[in-house]
């Protein structure tokens, strides 16, 4: 899947009309040296110096947190450890390095209801593939893009591509600026930009990847009526569904770089003509944006 949502956003950047062949060759030398890291790390780290006892949980805490320095202290002076995870094997999330130009997946996220071996691939591309399509989209957000493939802080786009990409982008704010939350508060559109433009690029690179999965095969048969490009967005939902206090939601919208969940799922979907023809939606439909305010990127 890591592979074919990569070719996705391959076969999408050359037929970008927005971006020139210069900077399109550059966008492609970057997005060839990604490294995807799937499951766990080749060599484990050695926790046997952290000493763990029932007695006193802060006092864990404690000696768990003087472990984290002491290891992130030992790295000082030394070759840059290309095989290190930043996080553990059963955590459930997923992140992108611009540094190392790594796209890290755990195994705690491989796992139902984000990746089922059962489940079939409309689901399967709709639940964890738009988390894949979403990372790798960090390389080209508003900072990954200011990153290339070595992951040199390097400006590689031509002036007039980068203005046309924060034209792009700053309709993604305007949108996310209008979602408000319980109490009338608004998202802050550039707070969660990265995350949105994360969002919006996976959600179609994993759509994208689908659709190249099932060409030349049979059609798969419609689940419960619904077809595989419903079954795709419907994963989706069910992916980012969420239950938040209206306390936490005000939190999140003051401080987190991620929109709440409802928004993850509006949001994206909004934009996309794939959606509004998968559901028959006409075009004053609520999920479906007026053509002059769809947001597109990658």
């Amino acid at each position: 899947m890591v592979k074919n949502i990569l070719a996705a956003l391959h076969d999408d950047i050359q037929q970008l009309t927005w971006m020139s062949p210069e900077t399109k060759q550059k966008a492609l030398l970057k997005l060839s040296t990604f490294n995807p890291k799937i499951g766990y790390p080749d060599k484990w780290k050695d926790y046997s110096s952290v000493k763990i006892i029932r007695s006193s949980y802060m006092g864990n805490v404690i000696e768990a947190s003087k472990f984290a320095v002491r290891d992130d202290l030992n790295l000082i002076g030394k070759p840059v450890d290309r095989g290190r995870w930043g996080m553990t094997p059963p955590t459930s999330n997923a992140y992108y390095n611009p540094l190392l130009n790594e796209i890290v997946f755990p195994a705690g996220i491989l796992v139902p209801p984000l990746f089922d071996v059962k489940a079939n691939d409309a689901v399967n591309y709709g639940s964890i593939g738009p988390i894949i399509g979403h990372e790798i989209s960090h390389g080209f957000d508003d900072q990954g893009a200011q990153f290339d493939e070595v992951g040199r802080l390097h400006d590689w786009w031509t002036p007039a591509d980068y203005k046309t990409f924060q034209t792009r982008a700053q309709c993604v704010v305007d949108q996310f600026n209008s979602y408000t939350i319980e109490g009338g508060m608004h998202h802050n559109g550039k707070l969660v930009l990265g995350e949105s433009i994360g969002d919006l690029g996976g959600l179609r690179l994993g759509y994208l990847a689908l659709e190249k999965s099932m060409e030349g095969n049979p059609r798969p048969t419609s689940v419960d009526g619904f077809t595989p490009e419903q079954q795709y967005f419907i994963a989706w939902g069910q992916a980012r569904g969420d239950e938040i206090r209206p306390e936490t939601q005000r939190q999140m919208v003051l401080t987190d770089p991620h929109p709440i969940g409802k928004y993850r799922v509006i949001g994206p979907m909004s934009n996309m003509p794939e959606f509004q023809k998968a559901f028959s939606c006409k075009e004053d439909d609520p999920m479906v944006r007026p053509a002059d305010q769809r947001c597109a990127i990658w």
